[in-house]
């Protein structure tokens, strides 16, 4: 079968998704992992052929995902198969996510999408918009070339969360220990010419095929994917055609055969000192598709980079998935730093689209970021979201020059990255303002910033409040009352300094009144309230009241 080999050349910056691993630094490897083919054909789907298509990343990223739910998530066994033709269909074609946040954005291919190739940033920057990953039933690779899509209205079978970057050969023991966790790494490699590199070797009582660039040649650079999914740190170097200086391989998969064998089709090891290999390894965690209900996003062109010199930047959504939503979880794109102390603050019930903190300071979440990537953070608590009110995800990163990255509209042939932004979307903070990105000057060509919300519909209502209104005030205290309609176990008080400001909680009581004492003379406060019910463990509020204005005496 003729083979392409042409597949991996990056068009332009790659993008990286961050997360801090689950796996401890403090964990023993073992010597070999999975360094047997009868250990990975009995715990893993058969290996499969990407034809006379240079759609290796396609095959690799799905690779990925089947092995990763099956040794992380346990959701799936050795049968699970997913199609590799939607993956690389959705990463070529445009398409605007559920609430119109990704509208304009994209890579489109000046040639057919199957010749061209792609790369692992560009299929996970997909996977991460919940797009792209359906069953091989559903769409079947023997319709290459002539699917013309249709069938992206399928619910996913998983949703990409996080991403881990790490590079290869400075950190082997990091992608040793999120191979165990995930169960393969992608990689890069150069795959043209082989004969001069693979030979078959005798190993563990088999024949095996092995592969080993020794070459630093500028032409040799990665233009193939495949999948790391064991080792062995002994693995002989006399098994190679050219001897490395050292022992030790991966065991690879590679996807130009559909029968699991030790081939260089489908199984193979892999020196660890490999010439050719690109400097970083691919772990992508999945997680099953009911996580979430609804994405909140604008980022939906895969090319992106990195935004520094701001103190904070943030993404304002608009709920519209259901009538109340839960805010469980964010995530963060992080190009091309490690080791980042982060802050995330929500801000939610915005009274100004242009302030992504002219609400309610509602949570605040703050941790470490260990590989570059994207990573997705759980709230300690669901946050309650109207529908038709705004939140704002602000992301505080305490590293100097670390930043978030931010989409890249671009061209260079075949390929074009589409970045549409607009008003009110993404915001960068800078000299104590705000910046609206999409009316700021000198930054040209640049779309939204890569910050998500994943939310919950919940059935559970609260209160509406009624008759919001302020008693006469003296010079340092104010009594506030109200009524309400519906069900209600208490309600919350929240004071600003200005409308449009941000509003923190003061009180939570049970009547329908209270005092607040303690106020400065001749200061003007803005104050709102709202009700609360308790379901299930999950605080459910109402809807804001109107902001009531107050001045306190000057004498």
């Amino acid at each position: 079968m003729q083979k392409k080999y042409k597949v991996m050349a990056a068009l332009l910056a790659a993008s990286v998704l961050l997360q801090v691993s689950p796996v401890q630094a403090a964990d023993k490897l073992p010597t070999a992992y999975m360094n047997t083919l009868s250990q990975v054909t009995e715990k893993y789907p058969s290996t499969r052929t990407q034809g006379n298509y240079p759609a290796c990343w396609a095959f690799t990223a799905v690779s990925l995902a089947e092995f990763d739910l099956i040794a992380d998530d346990a959701v799936a066994n050795p049968s699970i198969d997913l199609s590799e033709l939607e993956l690389a269909y959705q990463t070529c074609h445009p398409a605007t996510d559920a609430f119109g946040g990704t509208k304009g954005d994209g890579l489109s291919y000046m040639t057919g999408y199957l010749d061209t190739g792609g790369n692992l940033n560009y299929s996970s920057r997909t996977l991460l918009q919940w797009r792209g990953l359906v069953s091989e039933e559903t769409v079947p690779y023997s319709l290459a070339y002539s699917y013309q899509g249709g069938n992206a209205q399928e619910k996913e079978a998983a949703h990409l969360q996080n991403v881990y970057i790490l590079k290869l050969k400075k950190e082997q023991s990091s992608v040793k220990k999120e191979i165990i966790r995930h169960g393969a790494a992608g990689i890069g490699l150069y795959f043209s010419n082989r004969a001069g590199f693979d030979q078959t070797a005798f190993y563990q009582g088999n024949v095996v095929s092995t592969y080993y660039c020794a070459s630093e040649n500028k032409a040799y650079t990665p233009n193939h994917t495949a999948v790391i999914v064991g080792w062995d740190d002994d693995f002989p170097a006399d098994n190679f055609k050219e001897k490395p200086r050292k022992n030790g391989a991966w065991l690879v998969r590679n996807s130009w055969s559909d029968t699991s064998s030790n081939s260089i089709s489908s199984y193979f090891w892999l020196s660890y000192e490999d010439k050719s290999l690109d400097e970083n390894a691919w772990i992508m965690d999945f997680e099953p598709a009911d996580n979430y209900d609804y994405i909140y996003q604008y980022d939906g062109c895969p090319v992106v980079g990195k935004v520094c010199s701001c103190t904070a930047a943030a993404n304002v959504f608009q709920a519209k998935g259901a009538p109340v939503e839960l805010l469980k979880a964010v995530s963060v794109t992080l190009n091309e730093d490690t080791l980042v102390p982060y802050t995330i603050k929500i801000y939610t019930n915005l009274s100004d689209p242009a302030n992504p903190q002219s609400g309610i300071l509602e949570a605040s979440v703050s941790g470490k970021t260990s590989y570059a990537g994207t990573y997705t953070i759980p709230l300690s608590r669901p946050l309650c979201l109207q529908k038709g009110s705004r939140y704002g995800i602000v992301v505080e990163l305490q590293k100097k020059n670390a930043g978030i990255d931010m989409e890249i509209a671009a061209k260079q042939y075949p390929l074009k990255s589409m970045a549409e932004i607009k008003k009110n979307q993404s915001f960068l903070y800078r000299n104590g303002i705000w910046k609206d990105v999409s009316v700021s000057s000198g930054m040209n060509n640049v779309g939204n910033l890569c910050i998500k919300g994943y939310t919950d519909q919940t059935k559970e209502r609260a209160g509406s409040i009624q008759g919001f209104r302020a008693g006469s005030a003296s010079g340092t205290a104010v009594k506030l009352s109200w009524s309400s309609r519906g069900d209600a176990q208490g309600y919350e008080l929240y004071r600003a300094d200005s409308k449009n400001g941000t509003y923190r909680k003061i009180a939570t009581v049970k009547g329908k009144s209270y005092k607040n004492t303690g106020l400065k003379k001749g200061k003007t406060y803005y104050y709102k309230v709202r009700a609360y019910q308790k379901k299930n463990g999950v605080k459910i509020t109402g809807k804001l009241s109107s902001a009531v204005k107050v001045t306190t005496k000057r004498g």
